[in-house]
């Protein structure tokens, strides 16, 4: 695996970096007794950056498009007592900030008097650009972090304790397999309530806590292998009733845990209405994830998403009910899913539009689906697990593309569910259709995905060093996946033993599918529409994405 202090010697960009390539495939063919070796086809694609995520001729989502709602717009500026400054500052050589008198109670004091509390940097050049915080609520008002700003999450476990800030609790405990035992960094409740701004929210997840030798990331890195799940602060949580959120153009770093938690729409009755207007649930656009923002934490130790776990980017429908959410226009690249739709309680009429994904987990539904998923749009998203290093321990999971994923302890109906023009590079898992997403979990809620839609699905190749796999696995014969349909849906450099189905219901076409022939197992019917020779591989264009910051004076 790339190591970020070991970059790797890469070809030069364009037509030379395929050549170069395919000849270095071609070269050990005369090593080969067992006939011809088809050579690996190359596809490093551009560093363009354009507005939305490039698939082709369809570039678009469509119809989808016509029902977005319009790019929110930040609000007027407060003034007064609702404009706060700050008053310690950080630097690209020394980004932990003093936690000395921290910001907490001047935070939760603006909030109780202002409709929108507005952070901005102090000092004559702005110098001063550091908030340091303990937890604290939005409720129905908005923050506003200002450019040049970052409002840091406090390294000091007491300040989350469960029990009072400053007791002591499971908090921060190592080897504690406690997924409660601390509070959110910002809980959110309330009506149309919105975190704003082109400043940064940093979780400080990889640094050294207040009073310990270890971070939270290393917390929940010693539970990885027995799946136990550390009570580290998620850093925005969506609490029960809340709907109208507005999270618009800020910038997320380092989060303990989960980023961003998301409900809407309390009621079930309200969750069975039909969206009419997009957006209303919730709104999430223009927002970058980057986790780890930097190559080394203030100890010189590697940071890598590898050792970022649990750090999922957004997760609708995680605390509650999740209805009539626009996701759109935002980059993520992070330590676990980059976009998760829990269905733990319900969750439907979600859009996620024109967004931009790095290394991470995936683009996931699931794994809690026991309250049902339904009627969810996925489109013009690419996924590039190329785009930055993993580090060691890295495992296939930590470059998945395409997810929909349950098990027997969680499972549900997960139906109309559709993905289309997206393009994926270097992803292990292409599409992962999965079942038994964690054998160690058993029970009797069975998983039921019903339609799920792949059309205009392009992975492609540029590093890979292992063949993408396709996983179209239903649970049982009385719980089948389908009907799966799959249309100009292609993997490049995939062969007959990267495909695995069962209990499944497939249909191919009418755009060509690469691996249709590979498709069979156990209760699995194919079924082959007509193929329309002249639909094309939508052709995959990967923007610059943004990357971990290296230390001062790095060469690369």
């Amino acid at each position: 695996m790339m190591v970020p202090n070991s970059p790797p010697q890469r070809p030069p960009a364009g037509l030379s970096r395929t050549l170069l390539w395919t000849a270095s495939v071609l070269i050990g063919v005369g090593c080969n007794t067992g006939g011809a070796i088809t050579p690996i086809v190359y596809r490093c694609g551009t560093t363009a950056t354009p507005p939305d995520a490039i698939a082709g001729d369809a570039s678009d989502c469509g119809d989808i498009d016509k029902i977005l709602p319009p790019e929110p717009i930040l609000p007027p500026s407060p003034t007064g007592n609702c404009l706060l400054t700050a008053t310690r500052g950080t630097t690209d050589s020394n980004w932990i900030p003093d936690e000395t008198n921290i910001d907490t109670s001047r935070i939760v004091a603006a909030l109780a008097a202002c409709p929108v509390v507005k952070l901005q940097a102090g000092g004559a050049n702005g110098e001063l650009n550091a908030f340091v915080s303990g937890p604290f609520a939005v409720n129905s008002q908005t923050l506003w972090i200002d450019s040049g700003v970052t409002l840091y999450a406090s390294r000091d476990p007491l300040n989350f304790s469960t029990t009072g800030q400053g007791k002591a609790t499971d908090c921060g405990k190592s080897g504690v397999n406690d997924s409660s035992a601390c509070s959110s960094f910002i809980t959110v409740n309330g009506t149309s309530p919105a975190i704003v701004g082109d400043g940064v929210i940093d979780g400080q997840g990889g640094e050294l806590l207040v009073g310990h030798d270890y971070s939270w990331w290393q917390l929940s890195s010693a539970l990885a292998q027995i799946d136990g799940s550390i009570g580290n602060p998620t850093m925005i949580d969506l609490k029960t009733g809340v709907t109208g959120f507005l999270m618009y153009r800020i910038t997320l770093h380092n989060s303990a845990k989960f980023h961003v938690k998301i409900t809407s729409t309390p009621a079930p009755a309200a969750f069975a209405t039909p969206c009419t207007s997009p957006g209303q649930g919730f709104i999430v656009w223009g927002v970058t994830i980057l986790t780890p923002s930097r190559w080394f934490n203030m100890q010189g130790l590697v940071m890598s998403p590898h050792l970022s776990r649990n750090t999922d980017g957004i997760d609708p429908g995680e605390t509650s009910y999740a209805t009539c959410g626009v996701l759109a226009h935002n980059t993520i690249s992070t330590g676990d899913d980059h976009i998760a739709i829990k269905g733990g309680h319900g969750v439907n009429n979600i859009i996620v539009a024109h967004n931009h994904f790095g290394t991470g987990h995936g683009m996931s539904i699931g794994s809690e689906t026991y309250g049902g998923v339904n009627n969810v749009t996925v489109c013009d998203l690419t996924i590039d697990a190329d785009s930055r290093p993993v580090g060691n321990g890295a495992s296939p999971g930590d470059f998945n593309g395409i997810r929909v994923k349950s098990d027997s302890s969680r499972g549900g109906v997960v139906t109309n569910v559709t993905f289309r023009n997206v393009c994926m590079r270097d992803v292990n898992n292409a599409i992962l259709i999965d079942t038994a997403y964690n054998p160690l979990f058993s029970g009797m809620m069975y998983p039921r995905f019903g339609v799920l839609n792949f059309k205009n699905i392009h992975s492609v190749t540029c590093f890979g060093e292992t063949t993408p796999v396709v996983t179209l696995n239903g649970f049982s014969p009385l719980y089948p996946a389908g009907p799966i349909t799959l249309d100009n849906a292609i993997v490049d450099n995939i062969g007959p033993s990267a495909v695995e189905a069962e209990f499944s219901s497939i249909v191919t076409g009418p755009g060509p599918v690469n691996f249709g022939g590979y498709i069979s197992g156990q209760d699995v019917t194919v079924s082959p529409l007509a193929v329309d020779t002249s639909v094309a591989p939508i052709n995959c264009v990967f923007p610059q994405l943004p990357a971990p910051q290296p230390p001062p004076n790095w060469l690369n």
